[in-house]
């Protein structure tokens, strides 16, 4: 999925979907982390997925998740949010005003969560906020398991553990259903400095053309990006 080239910068999948950009990103977690987040799994106890789904999504949704009233949800909000604020080329993609709303989630042999959209306005806390992008975040080894594919559209994705999936929180999505094993993720949403998805779009080309670009063409194109960053954002 990623290679290191050698102007240094992480080149990763990026796949189009009517709504915007699907991206795929390996190694987000460190080994570590990947540890820390798998023993907060086993300690917790989960809730039946539906504490969270609205109305309209309670007879899709067939999964469990760690219980809202779990401190140790906000350990996981501060090793996810360092792990993806150090990742470079996540932030060129998704331009993060806040990310929120993380869950940790788990299916079981016989569940899934069918095709739906995910809220535009979520509450975390006494906060309403946006939600322009989601993200999975795979826990486990996707050999100990059968099923439970994200599928977006047309695409599925199934990564290894420490790998995630970022996708327009506006596109048609379904975990398909698990019959061996159990697979872990942790998912959340990004609020994004810039709303349209083309606009975002164009910024990130733009800041992967200046990784490879030298001297007068450089300025140039960090100046164009400022500038369209600065006209688009919403502050």
């Amino acid at each position: 999925m990623a290679v290191e080239p050698e102007d240094g910068l992480v080149h990763h999948d990026v796949l189009k979907h009517d709504g915007g950009m699907i991206l795929t990103f390996e190694d987000v977690l460190s080994v570590e982390e990947l540890a820390e987040l798998r023993a907060i799994a086993e300690k917790t106890s989960f809730v039946d997925g539906r504490e969270s789904a609205s109305v309209d999504l309670a007879s899709v949704k067939h999964n469990e998740q760690m219980a809202s009233s779990d401190p140790s949800i906000s350990r996981i909000a501060r090793i996810v949010a360092g792990a993806l604020q150090r990742h470079a080329t996540f932030a060129s993609a998704t331009l993060p005003r806040r990310m929120h709303s993380l869950r940790l989630s788990r299916y079981r042999t016989g569940m899934r969560y069918g095709r739906h959209i995910d809220a535009a306005i979520m509450y975390d806390g006494a906060s309403s906020l946006r939600a322009d992008l989601s993200f999975t975040l795979f826990l486990d080894d996707p050999a100990t398991y059968d099923g439970g594919e994200l599928r977006i559209g047309t695409q599925s994705f199934k990564l290894p553990p420490r790998a995630l999936v970022c996708y327009p929180t506006g596109a048609l999505h379904e975990v398909t259903e698990i019959t061996r094993g159990e697979r872990r993720a942790i998912v959340g949403w990004v609020e994004s400095f810039v709303r349209d998805a083309e606009s975002r779009e164009v910024l990130y080309d733009l800041s992967r053309a200046m990784a490879g670009a030298a001297n007068e063409g450089r300025e140039l194109l960090v100046k164009t990006h400022a500038n369209l960053l600065r006209r688009w954002s919403m502050t």
